[in-house]
């Protein structure tokens, strides 16, 4: 699934941890996997995913912070991550 551009699970009541094997997804430019009740914090590996431009992670119960490795998204314009338990400033 490397060619996938677009990727929406949201509001599937989805649980468990984001797989890190998305990283891989390097020509996904939309991903949507909000409400549902996804745990767990971003995996690092996710800032192989460059061409994203729209991250939409809001209304899940992730924790912890959010790896430095997403600054690699440089085509990222809207980031979406309300509604969790993430910390850090």
């Amino acid at each position: 699934m490397t060619s996938l551009t677009q990727l929406a699970l949201n509001e599937n009541n989805l649980s468990g941890r984001l797989p890190s094997s998305f990283g891989r997804m390097t020509d996904l430019e939309v991903l949507r996997l909000d409400s549902n009740q996804l745990t767990g914090s971003l995996p690092v590996e996710w800032g192989q995913m460059t061409s994203l431009t729209q991250l939409q992670l809001n209304e899940n119960k992730l924790s912890g912070r959010l790896p430095s490795s997403l600054c690699l998204m440089t085509d990222l314009e809207a980031l979406w991550l309300h509604s969790n338990q993430l910390t850090g400033s």
